[in-house]
């Protein structure tokens, strides 16, 4: 039996039950206990990034032979702990690529042309062309903190919008500049964060890193909340020491009813809807359910989670 915690696609699903039992509650992360009851009979695990895979789960799942990610963050799994069952994990990297970087396009386009501001003046009655005459992306330096699959992608949509690319990362991108974190928070007019959530990028971002950034910058987070110091950039934001933020993740998820930020008319705020395009959607799902039944099959996935990181 297949267990599956949260939302997958109906057709991967429909591919994945004509082939094994499945039990699927996609609103289940929200009842470990019920979790714990599944996994005793379960052969393979399907989450997002709500369950937790952490140790205490998984010592009731005597049976669990597969962990299936869908997406690209693992830190939500305990990867230690998995292999040390010898339990196999599977994920989906890159399947989401396209659409993260076309929302950080849409957060871009929406700073300099002033979309906000110019949508709530119309709609109360108030007409303002000329002062709210925007800027265009050609030419404005984009820094993408994370080349990735993600970060790649957007680079080459930066590129095709004759945007200066420059990057934390090494490596041969052709016509991309790489740089030191601190010269490249000093010279971006936008600032894309793209890395993992792990012990080491906690609050990767920081009060110092902050105050590197132009004043006229705009720094846009689609990776983890975990990867940005949420109180630094507050104050940074509140007192105009940046211009702006797109948060579409944040360190608790989902924020909160009363969150702060939403009291700042410099920040756009999007409830993690990075990957949560229809083609994302299928591709990671049947990305996924294949590579779930190829492990119970005994062959090898497409996409293991990496050893070197577990």
């Amino acid at each position: 039996m297949i267990l599956i915690t949260e939302y997958i696609e109906a057709e991967a699903l429909a591919w994945l039950r004509q082939r094994v039992e499945c039990y699927y509650g996609p609103n289940l992360y929200k009842r470990p206990q019920a979790i714990h009851t599944y996994l005793a009979q379960a052969t393979g695990l399907i989450v997002r990034n709500r369950t937790k895979v952490t140790e205490e789960l998984l010592q009731g799942a005597k049976k669990l032979r597969v962990v299936g990610r869908l997406g690209a963050g693992l830190d939500n799994l305990d990867r230690a702990a998995l292999a040390r069952r010898h339990i196999r994990a599977v994920y989906a990297p890159g399947y989401n690529a396209n659409a993260v970087a076309e929302l950080c396009l849409l957060y871009m386009l929406a700073f300099n042309r002033r979309l906000q501001q110019a949508d709530e003046e119309t709609r109360a009655g108030v007409w303002r062309r000329e002062a709210l005459a925007g800027k265009e992306l050609r030419g404005q330096v984009v820094g993408i903190v994370g080349l990735g699959a993600i970060g790649e992608r957007l680079a080459t949509i930066c590129q095709a919008l004759d945007c200066q690319v420059i990057t934390t990362d090494r490596g041969p991108y052709r016509g991309v500049q790489q740089l030191p974190l601190a010269e490249l928070l000093a010279a971006a007019d936008f600032v894309s964060i793209h890395i993992p959530l792990t012990p080491a990028t906690k609050n990767y971002l920081g009060a110092a890193e902050l105050a590197l950034m132009k004043p006229t910058a705009v720094l846009i987070n689609t990776a983890r909340g975990g990867v940005v110091d949420e109180d630094a950039l507050y104050e940074a934001l509140r007192t105009k020491r940046i211009a702006g933020a797109a948060l579409d993740v944040r360190q608790q998820e989902p924020s909160s009813p009363n969150d702060r930020f939403h009291a700042l008319d410099n920040v756009i705020l999007t409830p993690h809807l990075g990957g949560w395009t229809i083609e994302a959607q299928q591709a990671t799902s049947q990305a996924v359910v294949a590579d779930v039944w190829r492990v119970l099959q005994g062959e090898n996935p497409l996409h293991p989670v990496p050893t070197s990181t577990i």
